[in-house]
């Protein structure tokens, strides 16, 4: 520290020497605010210039700036013009600055949020989110499932479709829309649905999300409170079963075998569940479909105990070997248990998040409104070119053309398999969807799926989706891949296999 003589009309005090960690700025705040608020610089003490503050305390001049700044801010410092920079004559509460909250209350309260202890934040720490950043894949690597092929998406038209939206005499579209979802999409998802899925329903029963996981993260919100029982199909979708895990509910994994969900299990095990989980017309992740037989069942189940049934419609267009099974809402009855969900990601590409429900009429106000209060609506414009996507007849021709594309891929998949996979994996017959659940040949699934990891190829294993013990697997998709990509990594896998 200087040695030499203060001049007479300005004060400088003796500061001591910063606490380890601190920066020198909260140090030069810090020592002038208590000196303040102490005495030591009375009501009116002029402060030495920036300059030569900075010079005495051999400091940088921009940190003598920012902490007279900081004082002058919170009212402990005044400059004038002509008179330089005094203590004010009327100082602040001290517990109302910025300078005590942030060492006597910021520190305290990061500490409290660096260790959460709420219910849900609990068991929100228990699981890896599907959809976090460290569980999507990098690139497009086979043979990863679930996505489809966005290079075959006809983007030039999507363009086009989105400039004539954002005409000036449609600036409207810019503002807040209806929260249930603008009446165009909703009357062109019902058009669709009557002709593809069987399922007729009014606009006006037709909610647009952001995706299928908010259609049932609102579900368990409304119609299973507390600890309710809610069925969830083993081995089912994990998305599913992570948000009922976070939500609190009691979930009930029933067994699914090659007719679908096993609906006696279920009401052995819980006949009083307030919802069920099920993907009926394409089960995920085994691919088969929910029988009439069990079908007749889950409705009858439901309706003689006023619960609800959750239809998570996901990929059902895309069927190769015959029309797309009818929706299990079209059936008689199910009009008024059945809360069918449908999504444009898988259709379409999937940073879209655009999806939908299909409701029973006397939810269709709470869910409005529960809607409206979590999300305000879904992005309008995408909503608006969406409409004219399908009033124009581009929906439908888009499915046909990659209907016939996957099933294409679908064939040399199967073929590769065929001729490379003798002895490892095991392909069942592919009659829809853009991936399949293939049986592992071989003891240890994780080693088999870490090898595949090591030699480049991305698929997921089957005990992923599953909570009792199954044999081993792999949920392999084909939808975005070209035949040559998927002739060249199938001797990949056969290869780390063998290996």
């Amino acid at each position: 520290m200087p040695v030499e003589k203060a001049p007479p009309h300005v004060v400088f005090l003796p500061l001591g020497t910063p606490e380890e960690g601190a920066s020198l700025q909260e140090w030069l705040y810090d020592s002038l605010r208590s000196a303040i608020l102490g005495g030591r610089l009375p009501a009116g003490s002029k402060l030495p210039s920036t300059r030569a503050m900075a010079e005495y305390y051999s400091l940088a001049r921009g940190t003598v700036q920012a902490a007279y700044q900081q004082l002058l801010s919170e009212g402990y410092l005044q400059a004038r013009t002509g008179s330089g920079t005094r203590v004010s004559e009327v100082l602040p509460d001290p517990t109302l600055n910025a300078g005590y909250v942030r060492r006597k209350v910021v520190a305290a309260v990061e500490d409290k949020r660096a260790a959460p202890d709420t219910p849900w934040l609990k068991r929100l720490a228990q699981i890896e989110p599907i959809f976090s950043r460290h569980t999507l894949p990098s690139g497009l690597r086979a043979f990863f499932p679930h996505r489809g092929d966005i290079n075959a998406f006809p983007i030039d038209l999507w363009r086009k479709l989105h400039t004539q939206q954002l005409r000036s005499s449609r600036l409207n579209m810019l503002l807040d829309a209806d929260p249930a979802g603008l009446p165009a999409l909703r009357e062109a998802i019902a058009g669709y649905l009557a002709i593809a899925r069987g399922v007729q329903v009014s606009p006006e029963r037709i909610l647009v999300l952001g995706s299928v996981q908010q259609g049932l993260d609102i579900c368990l919100r409304l119609l299973a409170p507390g600890d309710s029982q809610v069925w969830m199909e083993d081995p089912g979708y994990p998305g599913a079963r992570q948000l009922m895990d976070i939500s609190g509910v009691t979930r009930v994994d029933v067994p699914v075998d090659r007719s679908g969900l096993d609906v006696d299990e279920g009401i052995r095990l819980a006949p009083g569940a307030r919802l069920a989980y099920v993907t009926p017309s394409r089960q995920a992740p085994l691919g088969g479909e929910l029988s009439p037989a069990r079908r007749l069942a889950l409705l009858k189940w439901a309706a003689e105990q006023g619960s609800y049934i959750f239809e998570d419609d996901y990929d059902s267009e895309y069927r190769f070997i015959a029309k797309p099974i009818p929706a299990l809402r079209s059936m008689p009855g199910a009009e008024h248990s059945v809360i069918m969900a449908g999504t444009f990601s898988k259709l379409l590409f999937p940073s879209i998040r655009l999806a939908y429900l299909v409701m029973p009429p006397q939810l269709v106000e709470s869910f409005t409104r529960v809607s409206a209060l979590m999300s305000r609506h879904a992005n309008s414009l995408a909503q608006a070119v969406l409409a004219d996507f399908i009033h124009e007849g581009h929906f439908d021709r888009h499915v046909r053309r990659m209907r016939k594309l996957y099933a294409a891929r679908a064939d040399a998949f199967a073929e590769a398999a065929h001729r490379h996979w003798r002895g490892l994996i095991e392909v069942p017959e592919i009659r829809a969807g853009m991936d399949i659940a293939c049986g592992l040949q071989v003891e240890n699934e994780q080693d088999a799926f870490a090898r595949l990891q090591a030699a480049g190829i991305d698929a997921i294993p089957l005990s992923r989706y599953c909570v009792s013990p199954r044999g081993p697997g792999l949920v392999m998709g084909f939808a975005p891949y070209e035949e040559g990509a998927i002739e060249a990594a199938a001797k990949a896998v056969a290869q780390a296999l063998r290996s």
